[in-house]
């Protein structure tokens, strides 16, 4: 029975410990996506799902070596033997070489895979090319404002998904509205004051019924309306 007891503290302990350093190391890669995008001054970043995958999956590697690391140099000072260290970190620096190699470009795609909006230039880095785009605004032939409502089994339970989709000139769109967190309004209305500085034309593809701005806005429906109003 104590034995049984002291594997699963074994077992706990190393989840705990692998976790933490997992938890640490995709929070590390987060923020240098955002600090070599050098978002400081960005009305609108996002870090699409491609780059998250590589994200959890190389902080898996790097937590699960870095708890081996963790291991060796606790054994050293427990047996107070520096050879003994070094050959067990010398064994998990063998043993992780090739996954964390490996690693290494697809941490430099995820680095450079980000959405940018800043108040010069909208920049465009997709995962898989080496390449980012820039486009000013200029390049933006117009903003496309469109909602669903998707079906529910449960109608207390439906949302409202606002569309607000900036076209650009080579064919490419985005949606800014879907991609705000939980389809929040307040960055969108930030955003939408910029642009509207920027001579851009707006087309509204559906227009919300009063009801519905009335079931799913209460401190912003003014905002609502004058979107859908355009």
């Amino acid at each position: 029975m104590k034995e049984e007891k002291s594997d699963r503290q074994v077992w706990l302990r190393f989840f705990l410990l692998f976790g933490s350093f997992s938890v640490l190391y995709f929070f590390v890669f987060y923020f240098c996506n955002k600090m070599l995008n050098h978002t400081n001054d960005a009305l609108f970043f996002l870090t699409p799902n491609s780059a998250y995958w590589v994200y959890y999956s190389c902080s898996l590697i790097y937590g699960l070596a870095t708890w081996g690391v963790y291991v060796s140099i606790k054994n050293g000072i427990q047996k107070k033997s520096f050879r003994e260290f070094k050959v067990d970190v010398l064994l998990v620096l063998r043993l992780a070489a090739i996954p964390l190699f490996i690693t290494l470009p697809f941490l430099y795609l995820s680095f450079t895979n980000a959405i940018v909006m800043t108040e010069e230039e909208f920049i465009y880095g997709t995962f898989w090319s080496l390449s980012t785009d820039h486009y000013t605004w200029e390049d933006v032939t117009k903003v496309e404002i469109d909602y669903s409502i998707p079906i529910e089994s449960n109608p207390n339970r439906s949302s409202f998904n606002g569309r607000y989709i900036l076209h650009f000139k080579d064919g490419r769109k985005f949606d800014v509205w879907q991609n705000t967190l939980e389809g929040e309004t307040t960055e969108v209305q930030e955003i939408d004051a910029f642009l509207q500085t920027k001579n851009i034309p707006f087309f509204v593809r559906h227009v919300p019924s009063e009801d519905t701005i009335n079931k799913y806005f209460s401190g912003n429906a003014d905002f609502i309306r004058d979107l859908f109003s355009r």
